[in-house]
């Protein structure tokens, strides 16, 4: 059964922590719709003399592990398995400062970190206005790799689990993606009135996506695909490509969400952003959003997770999703 997860992102918006959180704004959005959301997209794309894409590359070995960059999470792998990737990570830049946090964990078999667990990091980029350019291509801005001892053993060895953060500088960082970064941080407010607005939301996503409400589904998740434009320099066929990931899921045949049950509330961009995900211990569901579902297509299913957060956007007063 494949797997995969669509970068689609649920903001919670919130109020200072002496005053009641409102409620969620459920007509977010309401000048977007399933026809225009293309080109009021590619109304707010700029271009410059020079468009970095940026990618990091990592190597995992005996462990499995989560990525965040800006304590967004960028990557992960619950599969236990070793093995070596890239992701793209321009939507999660803040500007030519960041920060890297890098989480390890013990294979399922496993209790603790081997001694023999690896993971390596770099961060390269292209250029996206001649991407077959290697004069262009930037390599190992930044490498990063977990921390070994004189004998080469892992030091975090014998431990449920190992953190590290580590900042990394970009000299070129041309876009600017206000989005959450300055909604209110939620990490003060009441947990089970959090919990209760995400549920509210991630309810109304399932309906809509079960509902086919393509309009409904762009103004929702209009301000996240806004902002990946912005941050990979989409042009109009991009913009096409990715709404269209999005609205092929209602198309999709025998669409079945998962219960929105056994999860945490979870905070990420230094609290200004919260979500629900997942505490079931089966390895398809850990670490993934609560809100995930399954298609049949070619007569196998396919499970993917809907990482929607929650936020309090700034000089608003309901939570919104992003």
């Amino acid at each position: 059964m494949k797997r995969y997860i669509l970068p689609l992102t649920i903001l919670l918006a919130t109020l200072s922590c002496s005053q009641t959180p409102s409620q969620l704004n459920t007509k977010q959005n309401t000048e977007i719709n399933s026809k225009n959301i293309i080109e009021k997209t590619l109304r707010q794309i700029k271009h410059y003399a020079q468009e970095p894409k940026y990618v990091i590359y990592h190597t995992n070995g005996m462990c499995n592990f989560e990525i965040f960059i800006n304590d967004i999470k960028a990557s992960k792998s619950f599969n236990n398995k070793s093995f070596s990737t890239g992701n793209e990570i321009n939507p999660y830049l803040n500007g030519k400062t960041n920060t890297l946090k890098i989480i390890l964990y013990p294979r399922e078999d496993q209790a603790k970190l081997d001694a023999q667990t690896e993971f390596d990091l770099k961060v390269e980029s292209y250029e996206n206005t001649d991407k077959l350019s290697t004069e262009k291509q930037q390599d190992n801005l930044f490498a990063y790799s977990a921390p070994k001892d004189n004998d080469r053993l892992f030091n975090g060895a014998g431990k449920e689990s190992f953190e590290e953060e580590k900042i990394f500088k970009l000299s070129n960082v041309p876009f600017a993606i206000d989005g959450w970064k300055e909604s209110q941080d939620l990490r003060s407010f009441d947990k089970k009135t959090l919990e209760g607005t995400a549920l509210q939301a991630y309810k109304m996503i399932q309906d809509a996506f079960k509902a086919k409400d393509t309009d409904k589904i762009a103004q929702f998740s209009y301000s996240r695909i806004k902002d990946q434009a912005i941050s990979q320099y989409f042009d109009k066929d991009e913009i096409e490509e990715r709404w269209n990931e999005v609205a092929s899921i209602a198309k999709a045949d025998h669409l079945e969400f998962a219960p929105l049950d056994h999860y945490e509330l979870v905070f990420y961009g230094e609290g200004r952003l919260a979500g629900l995900k997942s505490i079931r211990k089966n390895k398809g569901s850990r670490g993934t959003s609560v809100l995930s579902y399954k298609f049949k297509q070619n007569d196998s299913w396919t499970e993917a997770e809907l990482d929607y957060l929650i936020h309090i956007p700034k000089n608003k007063t309901k939570f919104e999703i992003y």
